[in-house]
């Protein structure tokens, strides 16, 4: 099933108090292209991260957020460190007699200095958020994946709608070039007529002039190959998942073919049906360009 590139994936992992949330953003761009944004208790895990982001999404920019909350950021784990308390009360106790000071030392006096406080970190912190984040990671990709694969369908739905529509004006084409032919061939007989009566005519130049408008009369070759080309584009959109690079290149040729049969024809209507036909070929490729 094809993809867009544009999507939006969340999702979260708690345990014991910590919560993992991670939120992935997804929109086009010509290659993956991934950007981070994480913690620094994660950093060191950036390279982790992005190879698992590689493994589920191949094309796109994609901008990852991932935060943290819970008990790693309250003071349940703060602790007293009895070194620095001990320390300092004997620092404060020498100045109050020094100073002749015969306050008490009170709770207050030991508040500024922070060394007397440490946190109770485990030894597998680090290993318990990476767990959870590669938890919530998984949740945010997998709910990407199912946002871009919808927004996939209705793509698909509008790029058959239009390559429908090419191909039913193709056909007008062949339809319409075939009913001009007379007319266009008494045009040639009658422009050939006028040249054999010049009487600096040369047989070189009437094989040359008739060549050159026979070639003009002729759009079957662009025809074909532009129903070629739509087949191709089908079964690509039908048996592959990323369709973009090789649609945009096939549209690349159909609107090269359509060129050469609006060179081509000396008919207005036919103009006219290529001109909504480049139309078509360009809405088609704007909407391509959102295809993994």
């Amino acid at each position: 099933m094809i993809s867009s590139m544009t999507g939006l994936g969340v999702g979260e992992s708690s345990f014991s108090g910590q919560i993992v949330n991670v939120e992935i953003r997804s929109v086009n761009n010509r290659y993956l292209e991934v950007s981070t944004r994480l913690p620094a208790s994660l950093t060191a895990y950036e390279p982790n991260v992005k190879e698992i982001v590689r493994k589920s999404v191949h094309r796109g920019k994609l901008y990852i957020n991932i935060t943290l909350s819970g008990e790693q950021n309250s003071y349940s784990k703060l602790k007293i460190v009895p070194e620095s308390v001990v320390t300092i009360r004997r620092l404060l106790e020498a100045l109050r007699r020094e100073a002749g000071i015969e306050e008490p030392l009170k709770i207050e006096h030991f508040l500024p200095y922070t060394d007397i406080f440490g946190t109770q970190e485990k030894h597998d912190q680090t290993d318990v958020l990476w767990e959870l984040t590669e938890k919530a990671l998984g949740l945010a990709l997998k709910n990407l994946t199912k946002m871009r694969k919808e927004e996939g369908s209705s793509l698909l739905i509008d790029i058959l709608n239009r390559t429908a529509a090419l191909e039913k004006a193709t056909r007008k084409v062949v339809r319409l070039s075939k009913k001009n032919l007379p007319e266009t061939h008494k045009k040639m007989v009658d422009r050939i007529r006028k040249l054999v009566r010049e009487e600096t005519l040369h047989e070189d130049r009437l094989f040359s002039e008739i060549a050159i408008m026979a070639d003009k009369l002729d759009i079957t070759e662009e025809c074909v190959r532009l129903d070629s080309h739509f087949g191709l584009f089908r079964n690509i959109l039908k048996n592959e998942n990323e369709v973009g690079k090789k649609l945009n290149f096939l549209l690349q040729e159909m609107n090269r073919e359509v060129n050469t049969i609006s060179a081509k024809a000396n008919s207005a209507e036919i103009s006219h049906l290529v001109v909504s036909m480049k139309e078509e070929i360009e809405k088609l490729r704007e909407q391509v360009q959102n295809l993994e």
